[in-house]
């Protein structure tokens, strides 16, 4: 029977490729957004920014706090990856979504790639990819396993077998995986993961987004795939996505935390599913390592969670970093 080892949840944001210089330069895309998700609705920036004005972020903007939480990013993501190369796992699991990046005539709620090679590298940012062509390799036995035992506890599931071109990679699509992969193969892995799984789950858009109920459904189904798995292989299982943004909101998030820290799963399924919208919606993602690491025993280790704004309004990205080991040998 295969091991789960060791689960992470861990942001994908442009933001931990930036230098605090540039923070700021991401207001501009907020400003001009009008549909901002704060506390169960949308808002427009002049909305929110008289909303949230008496919790005075101008402080937060100035560049010797940008500084400042720009270094503690940086070292929480040194102490993720660390965490990683020391539980010395075979087999990846990956969830992340796709942002209309490879789906852009249709939106599948759960794909798994199938296939053997998985692309990054140019034009992808510094913060994805190395400044080269990588290929890795995925690993389809697991995939093709993965999606047999999920479908027979009633997931219908897109068997993603090639990867389509990604439209954001300029001047010419090419089939790069989404930036919420490739963060993970270049910050936390190195740019040399194993092989692994990637699997898409569509938290993002209407009207195919699983609710969070289901969520921890498929987290249930996904552990007992993996467990029926016929391997030793020691298995990670990585969430790539963060906590609350593009608004920035430390209370909902340390509420979310609390639950994630104590497997409260009745409490992350009774959160409004309003407030799993936009960029905040990766938080459903959290939950198949919930379940992986509840069964082996394991406890949460935060190593950091670091509201970075970027505008009067709060606008940003609440950036969480965490893990769980379960000192399997």
């Amino acid at each position: 029977m295969a091991k789960i080892v060791f689960g992470m949840a861990v942001p994908h944001s442009g933001m931990l490729g930036q230098a605090p210089e540039d923070w700021l330069n991401n207001g501009e895309r907020d400003r001009n957004n009008p549909t901002l998700w704060y506390r169960n609705r949308t808002w427009t920036y002049p909305e929110l920014e008289a909303e949230r004005g008496a919790e005075n972020f101008e402080p937060l903007l100035s560049i010797e706090e940008r500084t400042a939480r720009a270094a503690r990013n940086a070292a929480a993501l040194a102490e993720m990856r660390r965490a990683y190369q020391a539980a010395d796992v075979d087999v990846a699991i990956i969830l992340g979504k796709d942002q209309k990046e490879i789906f852009t005539h249709m939106s599948p709620s759960i794909a798994i790639y199938s296939g053997e090679d998985v692309h990054n590298g140019p034009p992808q940012r510094a913060v994805y990819a190395p400044d080269h062509a990588v290929t890795h390799k995925a690993h389809p036995e697991l995939a093709l396993h993965l999606i047999k035992s999920l479908e027979a506890d009633g997931f219908d599931i897109t068997d993603l077998f090639a990867w389509p071109d990604n439209v954001w990679m300029k001047p010419e699509p090419s089939p790069i995986v989404p930036h919420a992969y490739s963060f993970v193969y270049h910050q936390i892995m190195d740019d040399n993961p194993p092989p692994h799984v990637p699997i898409i789950l569509n938290c993002f858009y209407d009207p195919t987004q699983p609710p969070m109920w289901r969520c921890i459904d498929f987290g249930d189904a996904l552990l007992k795939a993996v467990k029926a798995w016929k391997s030793d292989a020691r298995v990670a299982i990585i969430a790539s996505g963060g906590l609350s943004h593009f608004v920035c909101d430390p209370e909902f998030d340390a509420g979310i935390i609390e639950m994630l820290r104590n497997y409260d799963y009745d409490g992350l399924a009774a959160v409004d599913e309003r407030s799993y919208q936009s960029g905040t919606s990766e938080i459903k993602l959290y939950v198949s390592v919930l379940k992986a690491l509840e069964d082996a025993g394991a406890e949460m280790t935060l190593v950091d969670y670091v509201p970075s704004y970027r505008t009067a309004a709060g606008t940003g990205e609440g950036m969480g970093f965490m893990y769980w080991t379960t000192g399997a040998a």
